[in-house]
């Protein structure tokens, strides 16, 4: 079989070694593409996207990374062959939390250590310091201009239905940040999709668990499409 197209979009913060563990463990199973778009809204970043993107293709997307997804999935289905879904949260944003954005812009440093410890478990202190690495590099006013977009998100309850391609929904056991109940809920609204749990792993399952999470999305791969 052909390497199959897929378009990896990062987490707030993350760039491409987000998913390096598993774009090399799938090997010649795809043909990988991993697209960053800080834009202020989602709908200039799915332009961007879109623009860039192969004419089909499998789309992955984690935390703000699959928020953008769900939004650019729903944009395009025609060109959306599958999606692959981790941390994200179908719901639109909740008034009253932190501003995260304007913390970036202002003191990106300590926001990115703040972060640091709610992503990954406690104890991955290894995947804490790989996710402070990329943040630094993305940098604050890149990370701000996506967190603004990220709270800018519609509802996107009433809409999934229309989200007929197969989806992968893996959430980690212990998500700081996004409840494993959320991700079952989206994975009960989309008509074609599996939800997988993944133990020991907090909001990012392919820094924390990348072989686990590479052999169930190579599994999904195989038995979907």
């Amino acid at each position: 079989m052909s390497p199959i197209p897929t378009v990896f979009i990062p987490a707030l913060l993350c760039d491409e070694r987000l998913y390096t563990d598993v774009i090399s463990a799938l090997g010649d199973q795809i043909e990988a593409q991993v697209l960053s778009s800080p834009q202020p809204t989602f709908a200039a970043s799915i332009e961007d996207i879109l623009a860039r993107a192969p004419e089909t293709f499998v789309l992955v997307g984690t935390s703000y990374g699959g928020n953008l997804a769900l939004e650019l999935a729903l944009s395009a289905p025609e060109r959306v062959r599958a999606v692959w879904l981790m941390g994200c949260d179908h719901n639109a944003a909740q008034p009253g939390g932190p501003d995260v954005a304007a913390g970036l812009e202002a003191t990106p440093d300590a926001v990115i250590e703040m972060l640091s410890g709610l992503v990954v478990r406690k104890e991955d202190t290894v995947a804490a310091g790989k996710f402070r690495d990329m943040a630094h590099k993305v940098g604050g006013a890149a990370g701000a201009a996506q967190a603004r977009a990220n709270d800018a998100r519609a509802d996107l309850t009433g809409r999934l239905s229309k989200l007929t391609m197969p989806a992968l929904i893996m959430f980690g056991e212990e998500d700081a940040l996004v409840p494993v109940a959320t991700g079952q809920g989206l994975a009960a609204a989309l008509p074609n999709a599996q939800f997988h749990q993944i133990d020991a792993c907090g909001h990012l399952p392919t820094l924390e668990q990348p072989a686990q999470a590479a052999q169930l999305f190579g599994n999904f791969l195989n038995s979907r499409l």
